[in-house]
């Protein structure tokens, strides 16, 4: 597994009024990549996918250290945060220097206000994340790494489902989730960008 994290997540965009911000020169990259052609757009996908994997950290970070969540939901957002982490470190050993790094992240007044309005966007973002990372799998040329996309994937699906139960939507959710381009996933991550 040598070139294994060249995975696409990205965002679904805005649930609830919510939109992603990640790093401008490694978005407008990918944005202009198509359901997958060439190794490049292989490397566009991933850092595409380490920028939002950065995002996911940083919102787990500051869901902690809100203290709106305490006992077992506390611990499953520190889990949580692991698994993004290591997300990027993968993606980040793939991409080598070319991995984003030091980005800065915004979010709607009051996102981490309460349990409900951090649950809220959590749901925005794992909604995101999981479309990305499907359209990713179709998208990505090489079969290593489509298979990294389908594993991430199915690690943001996990999240998404506990923040479903915890902002009282659906906690099953849908039986097809909608895969995103690379340029959807993009559109979705970029307005939480600092």
């Amino acid at each position: 597994m040598t070139d294994v994290n060249r995975a696409q997540f990205l965002t679904r965009g805005a649930a609830g009024g919510l939109a992603l911000v990640a790093g401008g020169s490694v978005l407008g990259l990918a944005a202009g990549q198509a359901a997958g052609a060439t190794a490049a757009g292989d490397v566009a996908i991933a850092k595409l996918a380490a920028t939002a994997e950065l995002l996911a950290v940083d919102f787990y970070s500051r869901a902690i250290a809100s203290r709106k969540f305490v006992g077992d939901e506390r611990e499953y957002l520190v889990d949580a945060r692991r698994n993004e982490r290591d997300h990027y470190r993968a993606l980040a050993k793939v991409l080598g220097s070319g991995a984003p790094k030091g980005l800065g992240f915004q979010y709607p007044k009051g996102a981490f206000a309460s349990r409900r309005s951090i649950a809220k966007l959590g749901v925005a973002l794992e909604t995101a994340f999981v479309g990305a990372y499907l359209g990713a799998v179709t998208a990505l040329k090489s079969n290593d790494l489509k298979g990294v996309a389908a594993q991430i994937g199915a690690s943001e699906a996990q999240h998404l489902s506990v923040f479903s139960e915890i902002s009282l939507d659906d906690p099953v959710g849908i039986s097809f989730p909608r895969a995103l381009t690379a340029a959807q996933a993009t559109k979705a991550v970029t307005p939480f960008l600092a």
